[in-house]
Formats: structure tokens, sequence, C-alpha cells
């Protein structure tokens, strides 16, 4: 059984009161209460344009998913999504390249500057070499304090 709408139980509550109202005498007429039947109505009416309102929103929603499901299925969409993806993935190579030559270059930059390091220490040595060889220790005393000379 389906489920019925409010305006569907109004109609039959009103066919109710129809069908029980006191019957004129020798007619096929019947009385009703003219002020409750008329609100009734009014109630119905109202309900009913309600009810079209919202089945019309429910077909043009349907209508429009069904126009979107074509418009996805059409020939230009498809060669879109293609295209939309040979982009991206020409992207993602030219990103991969980028970051391929950033570390090339830092990886470069970071030998060069191992190699200065390398020398700097080199000299650091030999100037060290040299001091020692010209403070001896028997002239070292603590009242005396030998600045060295650097001849580099």
């Amino acid at each position: 059984m389906s489920e019925t709408t409010p305006t569907e139980r109004r109609l039959r509550d009103l066919k109710r009161s129809i069908v029980e109202a006191r019957a004129v005498p020798m007619s096929a007429s019947c009385m009703v209460n003219r002020a409750e039947t008329l609100a009734v109505l009014d109630t119905i009416i109202t309900g009913l344009e309600e009810d079209l309102e919202e089945r019309a929103r429910q077909e043009n929603a349907a209508s429009s998913r069904r126009g979107w499901d074509i418009v996805d299925q059409t020939e230009i969409v498809q060669e879109a999504r293609v295209r939309a993806a040979r982009i991206e993935a020409k992207a993602k190579a030219e990103q991969e390249e980028l970051l391929a030559e950033a570390d090339r270059y830092v990886e470069t930059r970071l030998a060069a500057f191992e190699a200065e390091l390398q020398v700097t220490l080199s000299r650091v040595g030999v100037m060290r070499e040299r001091l020692m060889t010209k403070v001896a220790p028997e002239e070292s005393d603590e009242q005396t304090s030998i600045v060295p000379r650097w001849n580099i």
C-alpha cells in the first residue's frame, strides 16, 4: 500500500463528511456545513499547489541530472578528459625534471663547498704546524707571551 499525502487524506475526509452528511428528504442532496466544507477545500487547494510545486522541483532535478549524464557522455567531454590527462602527465614530468635539476645543482654546490672547506682545513693545518715550530717549549714562560707571526 502506497503512502498517502496530506492532500489525499483531506480529500478522503471531505468525501467521508459528504457521505455521512444528513440527507435532504426526498432528494439526492445532503446538508453540509458551508464554512467547514469551504475551509477543508481551501486546505486541499493549498496542499495541491504545494504538491505540484514539489513534483515540479523533483522533475526538474531529475531532468537536470539526466542532462548532465548526457553531457558527460558526449564526445567533447571525453576528448576534454583525455586532453586534461595528457596535460596533467606532462606537468608531472616537468615537475620531476625540475626537481632532478634542482637536486643536481645543490649537489654541485655542496661538492664545491666541500672542496673549499678541505683547502681551508689544509691551510689551517699548515699554519698550526708553522706556529708549533716557531714556539719552542723552553722559551715558553708563564710571564711571557709569544705572539706568532703569520707568514703565509
